[in-house]
């Protein structure tokens, strides 16, 4: 390793979980005071949407209208907004065809229109920043380990014939088939990419939506899937950055991504970042992760003895975190 590389070192804060039995009341207590604790919340491309829509668009969608309610419900002086998923969507979108300066434009007018939304909250990015970061992504890989995922997930879209159900004497064997394709294209087989394909074989319904596999394969959009997977990795990125700047005395004490993709609603709560390390160098930054999976809920129809032979084949391998 080079002496004069920068690494830097990110933890997670304690959590205290409860699980308490409460009335509407309490609820709602709760609700309200969650409310407000000082969030940073990170919206994707969709929801970002959903504030530029009038009120008559709102009525003909009661799903976009609840996501307007809960922004609303949100939008108080301790809290802000961040961009930046947005940003990240629009940047890694491989089949836009604005130019730099279309796409520009359009990113400016969804910030103006966030802070038109928001009458309290803040706004985390300031324009010239968002419009800076665009130009310096736009020309860059922004994951360097992009090519092999897109690989893994073609390969199982067009091999595994998992979008169907797959019968219960055979979903091991399969399961063996799918980290073995992952050791051969180099794709860390706990990496969050490989646990979401198991949890499509082990009957996950959120991770099917998720990945959107197709029986004809020209209409499987492995990058947009890609896009949609490497979210949890990016929020784990944002989530462990706040929780260290709020112990030094940071504005925000909590993190939350807001997503109208019921795919990644169901699939993210599953995965919670512990710790990170990224090692700026002269030719990028590599992030190394460990997150801890809720496996055996993500894989929704294992059985107990089936879940115990899955572990022992994830920890055996290579066991380097995954990268970015």
């Amino acid at each position: 390793m080079d002496s004069q590389n920068e690494i830097e070192e990110f933890s997670r804060s304690g959590v205290i979980k409860l699980n308490m039995k409460l009335t509407p009341d309490q609820v709602e207590y709760f609700r309200e005071w969650a409310a407000n604790v000082p969030t940073l919340y990170f919206l994707d491309i969709c929801v970002v949407g959903a504030t530029k829509l009038s009120q008559d668009q709102l009525e003909k969608s009661e799903r976009k209208a609840e996501i307007v309610e809960h922004l609303r419900f949100l939008d108080r002086p301790t809290n802000g907004f961040s961009y930046f998923f947005a940003l990240m969507e629009k940047v890694s979108d491989s089949r836009g065809t604005a130019s730099d300066l279309e796409l520009e434009e359009r990113i400016l007018g969804d910030l103006a229109a966030l802070r038109a939304f928001f009458v309290h909250a803040h706004i985390y990015e300031p324009d010239d920043f968002v419009i800076q970061f665009l130009r310096e992504l736009r020309r860059s890989a922004i994951e360097l380990e992009r090519p092999k995922y897109v690989k893994f997930l073609e390969a199982i879209n067009d091999s595994f014939d998992i979008r169907e159900p797959v019968g219960k004497s055979l979903r091991f064997e399969k399961a063996k088939e799918i980290v073995a394709l992952a050791h051969s294209l180099d794709v860390y087989h706990q990496h969050p990419i490989v646990s979401i394909v198991l949890a499509c074989l082990y009957g996950n319904r959120a991770a099917k939506k998720l990945m959107k596999f197709k029986a004809d394969s020209a209409k499987f959009n492995a990058e947009n899937v890609l896009a949609d997977v490497m979210t949890i990795t990016r929020f784990a990125k944002q989530r462990l950055q706040i929780d260290k700047i709020s112990r030094s005395g940071g504005r925000y004490q909590n993190t939350s991504f807001i997503t109208d993709d019921d795919g990644l609603i169901g699939i993210i709560r599953y995965f919670q970042p512990e710790s990170m390390t990224v090692e700026n160098t002269s030719e990028g930054a590599t992030t190394r992760y460990t997150l801890t999976v809720e496996l055996q809920k993500l894989l929704t129809e294992i059985e107990t003895d089936e879940y115990e032979k899955i572990c022992n084949l994830l920890i055996a391998g290579p066991t380097t975190e995954p990268e970015e």
